[in-house]
């Protein structure tokens, strides 16, 4: 099975997120994708909504669509989320699988920055769909072990998103409607 991992604090998911992994799925083929939200990000300080309701979120946003499914592995175990300590957990549970992480285009520069990058590029393909001109394209020092498909730009920010809550206004079709209502019923990012 070719499995993708979607990772992410999520907070809140938005129909970026979403498109994204749909565009992968097509374009490698996949036979499914797994959304795994960050627990306790090691690299966020400053997280707006609780790891309850960004899982929350995540499953309402993705309920429905054929061949996503939410994965707990983040929630399932205690300290802060590595992505390598997630690809080796998926590894046991999928022994028969290959493993496809799919990252930003903004998050490629990142990755070298990354807890344990040689053991993420060991355990999983990279697969990096492009927010920018792919001759602009952010470069990490892994060149060729980075797969680059190309993917409609998404320019849909969770920050930006965060923003508007806070103030009232609409996120519609930035966010699945289902998660649009969920922030508003929950007063999620009202104030932050």
């Amino acid at each position: 099975m070719r499995l993708g991992v979607l990772g992410g604090t999520f907070d809140p998911i938005h129909s970026g997120h979403v498109l994204l992994a749909q565009a992968v799925r097509e374009q490698l083929p996949l036979d499914r994708v797994l959304f795994v939200p960050a627990a306790d990000p090691p690299h966020k300080d400053d997280q707006g909504a609780s790891a309850v309701h960004r899982l929350e979120m995540v499953r309402l946003a993705i309920d429905g669509l054929d061949g996503f499914e939410l994965c707990h592995a983040e929630h399932d175990r205690t300290g802060p989320s590595y992505t390598v300590d997630t690809l080796r957990e998926l590894r046991r549970r999928f022994t028969d699988s290959e493993l496809y992480l799919i990252i930003g285009a903004d998050n490629v520069a990142e990755l070298s920055s990354w807890y344990d990058p040689e053991g993420i590029l060991s355990l999983a393909t990279i697969v990096s769909g492009t927010r920018v001109d792919s001759t602009d394209a952010p470069t990490s020092g892994f060149g060729a072990r980075i797969q680059h498909l190309s993917t409609p730009v998404y320019e849909i920010s969770s920050t930006e998103i965060r923003q508007r809550l806070s103030q009232g206004l609409p996120v519609r079709y930035l966010v699945p409607e289902a998660v649009e209502r969920y922030a508003q019923q929950h007063n999620l990012y009202r104030g932050s």
